[in-house]
């Protein structure tokens, strides 16, 4: 059960640590829950529609950028933020990034408060 008032973030990461590290930064603020690959990711999406993603790219079973189309793509989902969050910072990955529909792109590693300042930003 969501606390009143608190928005809700889903990390999508299949890295225990970077999530788990994700979690206590946002935890504070925010209603923060966790899948570790791409196909709960899905899944747990559908269940909680969260207000927001924080979503890796390299995930086992389903990518970050599949993942964000297939959101983009169902009118239910289509509004919920993401935040791409990957260790790839090329150009490319940027414009696919925009292409499938991410909201903004965070490129590991970063700052506690880069990840902070980015979901809320996005939330506000």
């Amino acid at each position: 059960m969501a606390a009143k008032g608190k928005k809700s973030v889903l990390i999508i990461e299949d890295e225990v640590n970077i999530a788990n590290a994700q979690r206590m930064i946002l935890g504070d603020e925010f209603n923060v829950s966790v899948a570790h690959d791409g196909d709960t990711g899905l899944e747990k999406i559908r269940k909680l529609r969260p207000d927001l993603i924080v979503l890796d790219l390299m995930l086992p079973n389903r990518g970050g950028y599949d993942i964000c189309f297939n959101l983009r793509q169902d009118p239910k989902l289509k509004d919920i933020k993401v935040l791409m969050v990957t260790a790839l910072n090329q150009p490319v990955d940027y414009d696919k990034g925009v292409m499938v529909g991410t909201d903004a792109y965070l490129t590991k590693p970063f700052e506690p408060q880069q990840l902070l300042s980015a979901v809320r930003k996005l939330l506000s």
